[in-house]
């Protein structure tokens, strides 16, 4: 919501700086809406605090305030449209010479039909702004309240987001050992070989094969993991395994160089996400059996995509036990590695209890743990976390109402940077510079008079990171951190 009355006072006063000079009586209408709008931002935190305990008249008053605030952009973008379509038609006409001249008779009727539905809109921000009053929204002051979120300097860099820290991984390493042997062990199995992990959404798969990806690949010639998921261009997944620049490759051409690069080489190629059985059968004639020990990795999860390799069947992920449950989520919430330490007695109780609601699934313990982060390390705030999340205990239910739980707990200003991640296809590799410059010219990222909007830019998107909401989409996603 602050994102767009951000965005509609913007063009309020873009309008009046340009138009200035021929608003003349409805410029007053103009910059009293532009006030208003003003006025009401300051109240809008408290108001989403509000809404989001339940209070439906303050639901009710925010989509009022939408409502208007979209009905503002209308009628200056209206304004603009009929002024330039004036324009045209003078220019194209007999008048064309007299163009100046003819300038502000033209706007007069824009003008006038502006005037009135800036008067309408006018009673109705009124009656709005009002009506706070009634419904208890106080006025907070949104800078000073940024500026502290904000005070944070961004040290991470597009490696952080690559590597896997393994000091802050939980239950994985018997899998790890695992995994590792089957992609070492030529001696065994020297033939090329399929390994695939398979598990529901959220289970560690990700994160388990870049981490034996990081360990094995000094083994092999050739190396490399990349993404695939449900859409994906078989030509462009081929162009990305020979490391070639981004361009318009053709899947006749380009399987043959694949199935000649490797043909001496003994290779290691993780295919991360895959969805659909269709794909191995199309890559596997281009992968060589040099009887060198090469092996293919895929996580998916369903088992079905899996090929048949009767030697090594499909590695099942499993969910994490209580212990490992409760030293992740610890591990999280408190951010050391002496959790066990650090943590009050009186919050083991409590944390024991919210681990285990997260039924063992590692994305929602550390989603949970982000926000538990970020709360008073006190009885009343962790105990006030377990009493107020509604949750569910099959179907991944409980994931998806710890990560709507911690949208909800975001700040105020990050949650628009957050939503503007959707213009983004899956698995789009995301320019942090061009995403910066996208919350810029959107108008989304919160003023700080201390700092540059790049850098303030760099810090919402460093927060996001850390609440661990984006964490498994900023793993893979992000690049050219500079």
């Amino acid at each position: 919501m602050e994102s767009l009355v951000n965005f509609v006072v913007g063009k309020l006063g873009d309008l009046i700086v340009k138009e200035a000079q021929f608003l003349g009586g409805v410029g007053n209408q103009v910059e009293w809406v532009e006030t208003e709008l003003k006025r009401i931002q300051c109240c809008l935190i408290d108001a989403d605090t509000k809404r989001r305990k339940g209070d439906a008249r303050v639901e009710n008053w925010l989509n009022e305030l939408r409502d208007v605030a979209y009905r503002i952009e209308d009628a200056i973008d209206t304004f603009y449209v009929e002024i330039e379509d004036s324009r045209h038609k003078v220019s194209s006409g007999f008048l064309h010479k007299f163009n100046k001249l003819c300038c502000m008779p033209m706007k007069v009727p824009c003008l006038h039909k502006l005037g009135k539905e800036l008067g309408q809109i006018r009673d109705v921000l009124d009656g709005i702004s009002k009506s706070r009053v009634d419904y208890g929204i106080k006025e907070l002051q949104q800078d000073t309240e940024r500026g502290r979120s904000q005070a944070d300097e961004l040290p991470m860099r597009a490696k952080a987001y690559l590597d896997v820290d393994e000091t802050k991984i939980v239950g994985l390493d018997d899998d790890k050992n695992n995994i590792l042997n089957l992609l070492l062990n030529s001696t065994e199995i020297p033939r090329r070989a399929v390994i695939t992990i398979v598990g529901p959404g959220g289970l560690g798969k990700t994160t388990l094969a870049r981490m034996v990806y990081k360990r094995a690949k000094a083994n092999f010639d050739h190396h490399i993991m990349l993404s695939v998921s449900q859409h994906y261009n078989l030509a462009d997944v081929v162009r990305r395994m020979l490391n070639e620049p981004p361009q318009e490759v053709d899947l006749e051409s380009i399987m043959p160089k694949l199935k000649s690069f490797l043909s001496n080489q003994r290779y290691l190629i993780i295919l991360d996400d895959v969805w659909e059985v269709s794909l191995w059968e199309q890559l596997q004639d281009a992968l060589p059996n040099n009887e060198n020990g090469s092996r293919v990795m895929i996580t998916s999860r369903s088992i079905d995509v899996a090929p048949v390799d009767l030697k090594i069947p499909p590695y099942k992920l499993k969910l994490l036990n209580d212990k490992d449950s409760l030293n992740l989520l610890l591990k999280t919430a408190l951010s050391c590695q002496e959790f066990d330490k650090k943590c009050p007695i009186e919050l083991l109780e409590l944390a024991d209890a919210l681990s285990k609601k997260c039924k063992g699934l590692p994305l929602a313990l550390n989603v949970l743990g982000g926000i538990l982060s970020k709360k008073d390390q006190t009885y009343h705030a962790w105990k006030d976390m377990l009493d107020t999340l509604d949750w569910y205990s099959n179907k991944g239910e409980s994931c998806m109402n710890v990560l709507a739980m911690s949208y909800e707990d975001m700040p105020y200003y990050l949650k628009p940077c957050f939503l503007h991640l959707a213009c983004f296809p899956e698995d789009y590799e995301i320019d942090v510079k061009d995403l910066i410059r996208m919350w810029i010219a959107e108008r989304i990222l919160p003023q700080n008079d201390k700092k540059t909007s790049e850098e303030t830019g760099e810090d919402c998107l460093q927060q996001l990171f850390e609440r661990y909401l984006t964490f498994f989409l900023f793993i893979f996603l992000v690049k050219n951190w500079t």
